[in-house]
Formats: structure tokens, sequence, C-alpha cells
């Protein structure tokens, strides 16, 4: 089977100091800060889009890898909670590092599926997921000025 490479691309305008509205593919979106880190709460931050981005994956996941273990899931429900240190991203010293100290994942499912087929299918979905895996494993990231 020839492996073949998707490429995914978003490019980012500036509506204000705190606003950047980003295009992906045919979407706008809006990203905005809460008014204590110094925006106008007017959409999601980042932060809370990568939590978003996880959250979608996994739902994603949850459902194709149920289905491929014959596994009955009817409903999910996805709680994702990122604890962070926001002193290093308003250039205070500290030893935190800028992004989230820890991520943890609830999921919430409606299925009749045994204890054991559910830690099967949490630990395949885990295994599959590319955004879970990104936030895992360290990904190449280059920062240039173009």
């Amino acid at each position: 089977m020839e492996v073949q490479t998707i490429n995914f691309n978003v490019e980012s305008t500036t509506k204000s100091g705190s606003q950047s509205e980003v295009q992906v593919r045919q979407f706008k979106v809006l990203i905005d800060e809460p008014s204590q880190l110094g925006g106008t709460d007017e959409a999601p931050n980042p932060v809370e889009y990568l939590l978003c981005g996880l959250s979608g994956c996994m739902h994603i996941m949850a459902f194709k890898v149920a289905q491929e273990l014959n596994m009955e899931l009817s409903d999910l429900k996805i709680k994702i909670t990122g604890d962070l240190n926001p002193m290093k991203l308003f250039g205070m010293p500290t030893d935190d590092r800028a992004g989230y100290q820890g991520i943890t994942i609830e999921l919430h499912p409606v299925s009749s599926a045994t204890p054991e087929t559910l830690e099967q299918w949490k630990t395949i979905m885990a295994q599959r997921s590319p955004v879970l895996d990104n936030l895992i494993n360290k990904t190449p990231v280059e920062v240039k000025i173009g």
C-alpha cells in the first residue's frame, strides 16, 4: 500500500491585537482571548481551540473504532480539561512551560459494551488519534520569517 501524505494548512490575518481570523479551507475561524488575558472574549483562544481539536479528533476516532470492534456506541460525551500557567505568556519569570501543564480527557460513552471492550476501545482510539499523537510526541516545528 502506497503511503500518501495529506497537507493541511491555515492562514491567519489580524483583526486586532488580540483577535485573528484564520482561513481553514472554506471556513473562517475567529480567535480571541478572554478579557482577563487582554482580549474582547468574542471567540475561543488558541489553547481552547487546541482542546476543541483534540475533542473532535477523539470523537471521530471513538465512533470509527467502535464500528471496527462491532461495539455498540449510541452516544458519547467528552470532557477535556487543561491546566495552564499564563505567567510565561505575559513574560513573567516561571519554571513552568508556556503550554498546558497537563490535559485530562474524560470519555462518557453510552454503550452496552463490557468493561474489557471499553478499555480496548479507549486504548485503540488513543493510539490512532492524530491530534493526541501530536500532543504526546514531539512534532518537528519550524518557525521562520517569510
